[in-house]
């Protein structure tokens, strides 16, 4: 005789909220820029999702930072 088991119920994905992040990249006697702002992760994604969606897009903002080394990377809940 088999019994069938019992599954277990998918883990429950829930919105991230509002997060601020800090992002500065370096082209060792190039130039150096920081940019910060908020972004709102996608429901399940993780922090390196997010840094590499982040670095990404500043540099697409701006060619010469193609290949850019990270010297700092901050992604905290948006909230006090």
């Amino acid at each position: 005789m088999t019994t069938s088991q019992p599954q277990p119920e998918a883990a429950e994905v829930r919105p991230q909220g509002t997060h601020f992040f800090v992002l500065t990249l370096n082209k060792p006697g190039e130039l150096t820029v920081t940019q910060e702002g908020t972004c709102t992760p996608q429901p399940g994604a993780t922090r390196q999702d997010m840094y590499r969606l982040l670095y990404d897009a500043v540099t697409s903002q701006d060619p010469d930072l193609a290949g850019a080394a990270v010297t700092f990377f901050s992604l905290e809940p948006n909230r006090l």
